[in-house]
Formats: structure tokens, C-alpha cells, sequence
């Protein structure tokens, strides 16, 4: 019997990274948003904090992405000739080559979401909200 990923770990794996830069990217905008419109009552948040915050939050997920697929990653990498009808899908659940591929994927895409959200958020901690351009 062979390990096999459950498919959250496997699509947590997969879009984790990604899904955390975009609650990240929205909400930021939100708060600015909150934070610079002409209301009767502003918002007076700690939008640089909150900014900051979020941006480790989306880290901390990330890596967890990252983790889970390079784990997937590892516990799929020899499924070669011992597991050829595995390789080609004759099962009804996934077959471990798509396991795998998809393990690819996530690692590859967690690499580029990281610099994303870490330079997401140096960039909106530091720069100054509320100015016309």
C-alpha cells in the first residue's frame, strides 16, 4: 500500500500560496480604500500595521503550502515502474504521476507567490497612504 495524499492537502498544497496573496492584495486595497475616502467619518485604522500583519499571515500560509508540497513531493518521487498502473490512471482515485506533477506546480508557484507577498508588504508598510499622485 502506497501513501497518497488527501486532495485538500494536495489543492492546499497547490493554490495556498496563491489565495493567500490575494486575501492579502484585497484587503490591503480594502483598507486603503477605508482609510482615504472622502466619508463623513474616516476610518482611523493602523493601516501599516494591518498591512504588515497580513503580509506575515500570507507568508506563514505560503511556507505551509510550501511544506505540504514539498512533503507530496517527496512521498511521490519513485513511483516509476513499481507503481506503473498507478502511473497511467487505471484506478479510480488519482493516479501518483498527477500526484506528483501537481506537486511541481505547487512548489513553483509558492516560490514566486513568497516574493510576492513579502514585497507586497515592505512595499504598503512603508509608503505613505492618502497622497494624490
Amino acid at each position: 500500500m502506497t501513501w497518497r495524499p488527501s486532495n485538500r492537502l494536495v489543492w492546499f498544497a497547490v493554490a495556498g500560496g496563491a489565495c493567500a496573496f490575494a486575501v492579502q492584495f484585497v484587503a490591503g486595497l480594502a483598507f486603503s480604500y477605508a482609510q482615504c475616502n472622502q466619508p463623513v467619518v474616516r476610518w482611523h485604522l493602523p493601516v501599516h500595521t494591518w498591512q504588515i500583519g497580513l503580509a506575515v499571515a500570507g507568508a506563514l500560509v505560503t511556507l505551509a503550502a510550501m511544506a505540504a508540497s514539498i512533503l507530496i513531493f517527496y512521498r511521490t518521487f519513485r513511483i516509476g515502474d513499481v507503481f506503473g498502473e498507478e502511473r497511467r490512471g487505471d484506478g479510480h482515485d488519482p493516479p501518483l504521476g498527477r500526484i506528483h506533477f501537481l506537486s511541481q506546480v505547487a512548489i513553483t508557484v509558492n516560490l514566486l507567490m513568497l516574493p510576492l507577498i513579502i514585497m507586497d508588504g515592505v512595499g504598503t508598510g512603508l509608503q505613505a497612504f492618502c497622497q494624490q499622485t
